[in-house]
């Protein structure tokens, strides 16, 4: 069964590598918050009930992320761009079912 402890732990490299978004604990669950660092406010934020909705919102968000980092200097996304950036975080999945297999 997946925890939210099982879902930091998934995510952590990533949560480290991404300085723009954070989780917090809420009484209502994790809220996931986007910062627009140029702006210095909340550009997108999430409330995640459930491990599973807790992972499946990083997950996007990762995928977001490397996205970005491949588009950063060109601007254009292209399907290649969006299946590489996918790739990489599969190994985010393959964490999620190791985890998954031990239940």
């Amino acid at each position: 069964m997946l925890t939210f402890e099982n879902v930091f732990d998934i995510f952590k490299d990533y949560l480290e590598a991404d300085t723009d978004t954070e989780v917090v604990l809420t009484k209502r669950g994790y809220l996931r918050l986007l910062w627009d660092s140029s702006r210095c406010s909340i550009e997108e934020e999430a409330l995640c009930k459930t491990p599973e909705e807790l992972f499946d919102r990083l997950l996007d968000d990762c995928e977001d992320y490397h996205l970005y980092l491949l588009t950063m200097r060109e601007g254009e996304q292209t399907d290649e761009d969006r299946a590489l950036a996918k790739a990489q975080c599969a190994v985010y999945l393959e964490r999620k079912q190791a985890i998954e297999c031990r239940a």
